[in-house]
């Protein structure tokens, strides 16, 4: 019996330890690793039927476990060239422009067939939301592949093809087995930051707001409280063209550069 216990545990634990998954960076919330750990540990004692993690199975909301772990995955990139017309040149003059991103290609089994209400378009949709932007970077989420002790974990990127294919349904049209063709393309995130545009005569590059003067005002006390640093009037007196720094008129609408612009023409 504690035979039979201790492999059921151990057949738990090697379950655990080499499903993969696609984690979405930035979410709060533990992986449901623990929770199924649980599952695993009860139905060993129990001597009840292991339960497979990703099968039939509810993931995190950063998370989308692999019912089956890809078989292979391919990474790729590409060099930029162009060439010149040149008599010199068989083919022409190559010229180096720079090389595109690193890309991770794998190919997806999701099968719910065993499962009281089989369906797998919960795990495909949440793949098709993470090409969205998200609301407060502008951008879709970075996401990662975690698969035991695969070095892929450092490779982060942004999902950009998800190509799904499915070819078994139940009796009311639910698709319990499909396969998804995904691509991550690494890259780094920036958020995307909405100002008003550039004043063409200001040579500035990034205006975010308007200051209006009041009584007992000046460009050094407003460079004071925008940036914390009264030297930046500078900055305020080029951008509004301002000839006399002293003699600022209260009810004036002043235009604010971010601080990179303040500090370069400071």
């Amino acid at each position: 019996m504690q035979l039979a216990v201790g492999a059921a545990a151990g057949l738990a634990n090697a379950l655990l330890h080499t499903k993969g998954k696609i984690v979405k960076i930035g979410m709060g919330g533990a992986s449901g690793g623990d929770s199924m750990l649980g599952k695993l540990g009860a139905a060993a004692a129990s001597m009840s039927p292991i339960p497979i993690p990703g099968l039939g199975a509810t993931d995190p909301p950063n998370e989308v476990s692999f019912m089956f772990n890809p078989t292979e995955y391919r990474l790729s990139r590409n060099v930029n060239l162009t060439n010149q017309s040149t008599p010199k040149w068989v083919g022409g003059q190559p010229e180096f422009l720079g090389t595109g991103p690193l890309t991770l290609s794998m190919q997806l089994f999701f099968d719910d067939f065993a499962s009281a209400q089989g369906d797998v378009t919960p795990k495909i949709n949440k793949l098709f939301s993470w090409q969205l932007p998200e609301a407060k970077t502008g951008a879709p989420p970075m996401v990662y592949l975690e698969w035991g002790s695969n070095k892929l974990a450092s490779f982060q990127g942004v999902i950009k093809d998800v190509n799904v294919t499915y070819s078994v349904f139940n009796k009311s049209g639910t698709p319990i087995q499909a396969t998804a063709d995904i691509t991550i393309e690494q890259t780094v995130i920036k958020p995307t930051i909405t100002e008003p545009g550039t004043n063409p005569t200001s040579r500035a590059t990034d205006m975010r707001r308007v200051h209006v003067v009041v009584d007992g005002d000046s460009l050094a006390s407003i460079a004071a409280t925008e940036y914390g640093d009264p030297n930046y009037w500078r900055a305020l007196a080029e951008v509004n063209g301002i000839d006399d720094p002293l003699r600022v008129r209260p009810g004036t609408n002043l235009l604010i550069p971010s601080a990179a612009d303040a500090a370069r023409m400071a």
